[in-house]
C-alpha cells in the first residue's frame, strides 16, 4: 500500500477550504466594522449576514477556476503570490457580480476594497505558512514519496538534482544502470535494469519510477511499465520513443526536465477532489436524512418477513489505492456461503422475491450512500469489486488496478455504458475496466452529473438488461 500524500488528503484539502472561507468572512467582517462601527458589527445585522454568506458561496467557483498551488511539492514563493493575487481578484469579481444581483443590498466600494485587501494579506500568509510547514515536515522525513531511477545517469542528472531537494519530499532509493555514476550523484547503484522487477517486488514502498528507455531492454521496459500500472506506481519516461506506449501520453515537467507521464488524472488536483467530496457529502447527507430512513424501514420489514437474517449485507471490497472497506447493501439473497465468491445470475436461486425486485430497481444499493458519506466511496466512480475478483482479474487484465486510483462509486461510466451486472467472460470485464480507466483519465464535475442523470433515467426506464 502506497503512503498517501498529505497534500492529496481529503481531510487536509477540506480543512484548507474551510479555513479560507473563515479568512474571507473575517476580512469582510473587519471591513464592515471599519465602516459601520465595531458595536454594530458585533450584532451581525441582516446586511452583514447576507454579505458573509455571499463570501462563503463565492469561494467555490473561485477555487474551481483558480485552484491553489501551495499544496504542490514543487512550487515557489512567487507562484504562491501570483496565484493568491489572481484568486482574490477573481473572488472579488464574483462577489461584486453577486451583490449586483441583490439590489436591496448596498455595499460601499471602500468596504469591498478593504475586505479584498485584508483577504489577500491573510490568504497569502496562510498559504505561505502551510507551504513552509509542508517543506519543513518533508525535510524531517515526513510525507515522503519513494523514487527509483532507471537508465543512463547522465540523462537522469537533472531529475536527480531536482528530486534531491529534500524540501520537495522525495527520497531516491537508487538507480539501475550499467554506467558509472557522476561524482555528484550520491545514491546507490542498484545494478543492471534486469533487476528492477525483483527490486520493486521487494520494496512495495516505491511510489514513483523515472526511466530512460533503452532499445536493448524493450521487453524489460514493457514488463516494468505493466508492473507499475498494476501496483499503483506512477511511471514517468523521459521523452524517448517507446514502441509499447501507443496511447496518448501526458507532458509534464520536473524542474527543467520534460517528462511524459502515462496519463492525466484530474482527481489528483486537490480542488477537484474537494469539489467532488463536498458534492458527495451534500447529496448523500440529504438522501440519508430524507428518503433513506423511509426506504430502510419498509425494506427492512419486508426483508425480515421473506428471509431470516440481517437487513444489511456487508462485503469486503477494494476501494481507493486498493484499500479494503465494508461495502453496504440491503440483503437481497438468502444467507449463503458463496456470497463472497459467486456473482448473482439471472435466475439465481439464492435471491428471494423482494430481493430480486430490489436488485432490478437498484434499491439494494441505497445503503452505499452511507459509504459515500463516510468517504470510502463516491457517488460516481468505478464500481467496487469483491476481493476475490480483484485478485483474479488483476492477473488476467492489463491495467486492471488503475481503476483503484480514484474512489469507487455507486454508479460509474462503465455502468451507464451498459457494463453492469454479471460479467460472464474476461472480455466483458476488460471492457468494463477500459471504461473505468477512461473515467479516471477524463473526470470532470459535469461528467459526474451526466453519469448520475443517465443512471437515474436508466432506473426509471429499466434499460439495464444485466440488472439482476
Amino acid at each position: 500500500m502506497k503512503i498517501k500524500n498529505l497534500e492529496e488528503s481529503n481531510i487536509a484539502k477540506a480543512a484548507v477550504i474551510c479555513n479560507d472561507i473563515v479568512l474571507l468572512m473575517l476580512s469582510y467582517w473587519v471591513a464592515f466594522a471599519y465602516g459601520h462601527g465595531l458595536l454594530q458589527a458585533c450584532h451581525f445585522p441582516y446586511h452583514l449576514k447576507v454579505e458573509m454568506l455571499i463570501c462563503a458561496l463565492t469561494i467555490f467557483p473561485t477555487f474551481y477556476f483558480a485552484p491553489p498551488v501551495f499544496l504542490k511539492r514543487m512550487v515557489h514563493g512567487n507562484d504562491i503570490l501570483g496565484r493568491t493575487a489572481f484568486t482574490v481578484c477573481l473572488q472579488t469579481l464574483f462577489m461584486v457580480a453577486a451583490l449586483g444581483l441583490i439590489r436591496t443590498l448596498e455595499v460601499q466600494t471602500k468596504e469591498i476594497f478593504i475586505g479584498a485587501s485584508l483577504f489577500f494579506c491573510l490568504l497569502y500568509a496562510e498559504r505561505s505558512l502551510i507551504h513552509q510547514y509542508l517543506k519543513n515536515s518533508r525535510l524531517k522525513g515526513m510525507n515522503l514519496r519513494y523514487v527509483v531511477l532507471v537508465g543512463h545517469p547522465w540523462n537522469l542528472a537533472d531529475v536527480y538534482r531536482t528530486l534531491n531537494d529534500h524540501s520537495y519530499g522525495f527520497k531516491i532509493l537508487g538507480i539501475f544502470t550499467r554506467k558509472e555514476l557522476p561524482e555528484d550523484m550520491d545514491i546507490p547503484n542498484l545494478g543492471d535494469r534486469t533487476h528492477v522487477m525483483d527490486y520493486l517486488k521487494q520494496h512495495p514502498e516505491v511510489s514513483d519510477l523515472y526511466m530512460v528507455p533503452d532499445t536493448d531492454y524493450t521487453a524489460e521496459t514493457e514488463e516494468i511499465f505493466r508492473y507499475c500500472e498494476d501496483h499503483m506506481i506512477r511511471f514517468y519516461a523521459l521523452p524517448v520513443f517507446l514502441e509499447f506506449l501507443t496511447k496518448r501520453m501526458e507532458l509534464s515537467h520536473l524542474g527543467n526536465t520534460m517528462l511524459l507521464s502515462v496519463r492525466n488524472e484530474p482527481l489528483q488536483d486537490p480542488v477537484n477532489r474537494a469539489m467532488k467530496r463536498l458534492f458527495d457529502i451534500f447529496v448523500s447527507g440529504i438522501f440519508l436524512l430524507t428518503v433513506f430512513p423511509i426506504v430502510c424501514l419498509v425494506a427492512g420489514i419486508i426483508i425480515k418477513i421473506q428471509s431470516p437474517g440481517p437487513i444489511f449485507f456487508k462485503q469486503k471490497r477494494n476501494g481507493l489505492d486498493g484499500k479494503e472497506f465494508n461495502c453496504l447493501k440491503f440483503r437481497s439473497m438468502h444467507v449463503n456461503k458463496d456470497a463472497d465468491r459467486l456473482q448473482a445470475t439471472k435466475d439465481d436461486p439464492r435471491k428471494f422475491k423482494f430481493g430480486d425486485f430490489m436488485r432490478k430497481t437498484n434499491i439494494d444499493e441505497f445503503p452505499q450512500f452511507i459509504n459515500v458519506f463516510k468517504g470510502s466511496m463516491s457517488l460516481v466512480g468505478p464500481r467496487p469489486h469483491m476481493l476475490l475478483h480483484t485478485q483474479e482479474y488483476s492477473r488476467l487484465i492489463r491495467r486492471y488496478m488503475v481503476r483503484h486510483l480514484v474512489k469507487p462509486g455507486i454508479t460509474g461510466w462503465a455502468q451507464v455504458q451498459g457494463f453492469r451486472g454479471e460479467t460472464k467472460t474476461v472480455a466483458q470485464m476488460e471492457s468494463r475496466v477500459k471504461a473505468d480507466i477512461w473515467y479516471v483519465e477524463n473526470w470532470t464535475f459535469s461528467l459526474d452529473l451526466r453519469i448520475m442523470w443517465r443512471t437515474l433515467t436508466n432506473m426509471i426506464k429499466h434499460n439495464e438488461e444485466n440488472a439482476y
